[in-house]
């Protein structure tokens, strides 16, 4: 599932469509067979056997970025660093997100407000990375614990099957915790450049873009074995830019990647070797993978 700036397209096999066409799409998750979009920052519609519908809309103020299903409630991380879960037909702000643990030092390098860039969840565990502001774990949206040392500038958070923690920082590399978040590891051999902007956890291990830099020209997509980072086979040379945060996504031995180019490739051995499924898109924003 592909969001762009005209629709979310979908393909399944040989067979693809356009769902919501015109709509710039800025997230996507699916869960079972139920698809959930966020449509213009604002609209959460839930796509079930092809068709959608608008489900609830963020208030006045509010613009989406991300999204993930935990516990069966959908959640949307966005501007400012806010948090909505829906409720019924209302997404509901979590209030208790806005005082989580650091959330006075949260901020973004350009001196705005910081936001929230990427969600992952996995067993009672919901993580949420601030972008600046490293990654805050719940289990309810009530009481909240800071994982990470929101220095090392975390771009996306995601979860692989066996429950560890992976991380795409801009300072420290690829970062990983097999407690929760308590403690961490991090990464770095193989890659030709540290900052990383997106990271996908696979059945056979992860996959992260590397670049010199958020504008660098320079972008990589590398599979990490446990011990080192090896360039993916199959994508080309030169991205003219950077894969950037939820344009890489895996589930199970499947992945796909969004590049600059508006290119999108998948691949079905663990992100080993890639092949291109679609070209030209216009103004990809995220890309996931359905669990088989």
């Amino acid at each position: 599932m592909i969001g762009t700036a005209d629709g979310l397209h979908v393909s399944d096999g040989d067979d693809g469509a356009v769902l919501l066409a015109g709509e710039s799409i800025t997230a996507i998750d699916a869960v079972g067979d139920d698809l959930w979009v966020l449509a213009g920052g604002r609209d959460l519609h839930r796509v079930a056997g092809g068709t959608p519908q608008r489900v609830a809309s963020l208030e006045e103020g509010g613009h989406g970025i991300c999204l993930v299903v935990h516990s069966a409630t959908v959640w949307v991380g966005g501007n400012d660093a806010r948090l909505w879960r829906l409720v019924g037909s209302r997404l509901d702000e979590v209030a208790a997100f806005g005082e989580a643990p650091t959330s006075d030092e949260w901020h973004s390098p350009w001196g705005g407000p910081p936001d929230v860039f990427s969600m992952a969840s996995h067993g009672d565990d919901l993580y949420v990375s601030v972008h600046v502001g490293g990654i805050i774990r719940t289990s309810d949206g009530d009481g909240w614990e800071s994982t990470i040392d929101l220095h090392d500038d975390v771009h996306q958070v995601a979860v692989g099957p066996d429950g560890t923690v992976w991380a795409a920082t801009g300072r420290r590399g690829l970062a990983e915790s097999r407690d929760r978040g308590s403690t961490w590891r991090y990464h770095r051999d193989g890659l030709h450049a540290t900052y990383l902007l997106a990271v996908a956890a696979t059945a056979d291990g992860v996959l992260v873009g590397a670049s010199s830099g958020h504008a660098g020209r320079d972008g990589a997509v590398y599979r990490f074995d446990g011990q080192r980072f090896a360039p993916a086979v199959g994508l080309p040379d030169n991205f003219s830019g950077a894969v950037a945060p939820r344009q890489l996504a895996a589930a199970g031995r499947h992945a796909a990647v969004a590049l600059p180019s508006g290119d999108v490739y998948t691949s079905d051995d663990g992100g080993d070797e890639w092949a291109r499924a679609a070209t030209g898109l216009s103004g990809i924003s995220a890309i996931t993978c359905r669990p088989f």
